[in-house]
């Protein structure tokens, strides 16, 4: 009976803990798409910008901004976004280990990588590779997105890029792609290309682009800027960089929480396929139990019997 008692004991817990993942299951779910149309509204406010940074840059090619100078000789930056809640599958170890690898292969080549650290899960990894961490920002992965701790972060890496200690800063984050699918990404994000520019506006929302302020073309009536057209350049690439990194989060949450909900799907189905075993294993107990106890009555009955 004290094995019996034992396995109804761990159906029990086992069941327990069904019920939560199922639960959490279902909040992510929820939060998937509340997550997605955050990540996806970014998009319009890039279009308007990209279609402004366009002209402007056509209209004043001789300028050369800071955030669009190629340098040499520096070193690099990496904004690495991770979650700060566990309980969502490799999410995190799958682009750590891409950027493990990325970070050794410019270690090799002798360059001072400076990393900026959104989110906790990373900051341990990362040490443990060597980075140098010059910022970090924790807790600002949530439903409700902390932006100004986040732009603070930001403002590190830029402020880092401007004044020479990198050339060239990278974004990485999981890419969301729909519900059940990511992917861990590294791209370039400073210096801004002029190509890059026109290349990103394509990819962006074509009927955001189309109707954002300054999308028509260079050669129509030219605005008036105040107080010039290189602090406008200045300003809209500042907000164009913080815009991309707060887009990098926000795609990354949607990750976390499409992951966190594969991941709990995971565990109910093998907590249900757990409960099935140990049901087996209780019932096959219990007859055995039964016929063992049949056989010595049986036994009993027959010895009296006899005598």
């Amino acid at each position: 009976m004290s094995q019996l008692n034992e396995i109804k004991h761990q159906i029990g817990s086992v069941g327990k803990t069904r019920a939560i993942t199922e639960a959490m299951q279902r909040i992510a779910s929820v939060k998937v798409g509340y997550a997605r149309r955050r990540a996806e509204a970014v998009r319009p406010y890039t279009g308007a910008l990209l279609g402004i940074l366009r002209r402007l840059v056509a209209v004043r090619p001789d300028y050369a901004p800071a955030l669009m100078r190629n340098k040499k000789g520096g070193g690099v930056g990496l904004f690495v976004v991770t979650t700060d809640k566990g309980l969502c599958g490799a999410l995190n170890v799958r682009l750590l280990q891409v950027c493990v690898r990325q970070l050794q292969s410019w270690q090799q080549a002798q360059r001072p990588v400076f990393v900026t650290a959104v989110g906790s899960r990373g900051l341990g990894v990362l040490r443990s590779a060597g980075a140098e961490i010059v910022a970090e920002a924790a807790g600002v992965t949530g439903d409700v997105l902390e932006s100004e701790e986040l732009l603070g972060a930001v403002a590190v890496a830029l402020q880092q890029f401007i004044d020479g200690e990198i050339d060239q800063l990278y974004v990485a984050t999981n890419r969301f792609i729909n519900a059940l699918a990511y992917e861990p990404v590294i791209e370039r994000l400073l210096p801004v290309e002029a190509g890059l520019l026109e290349q990103i506006a394509q990819d962006t929302d074509g009927q955001a682009a189309a109707s954002a302020p300054g999308s028509a073309p260079a050669d129509h009536v030219d605005y008036l800027y105040e107080p010039d057209p290189e602090h406008s350049i200045n300003l809209l690439l500042m907000r164009y960089v913080e815009s991309m990194m707060y887009s990098a989060v926000a795609n990354n949450v949607a990750c976390e929480h499409s992951a966190r909900m594969m991941a709990m799907k995971a565990a109910s189905d093998n907590a249900t396929r757990l409960i099935d075993d140990l049901t087996h294993t209780y019932h096959k107990t219990r007859q055995e139990a039964i016929t063992r106890e049949l056989i010595e009555l049986t036994a009993g009955a027959d010895a009296l019997k006899e005598r």
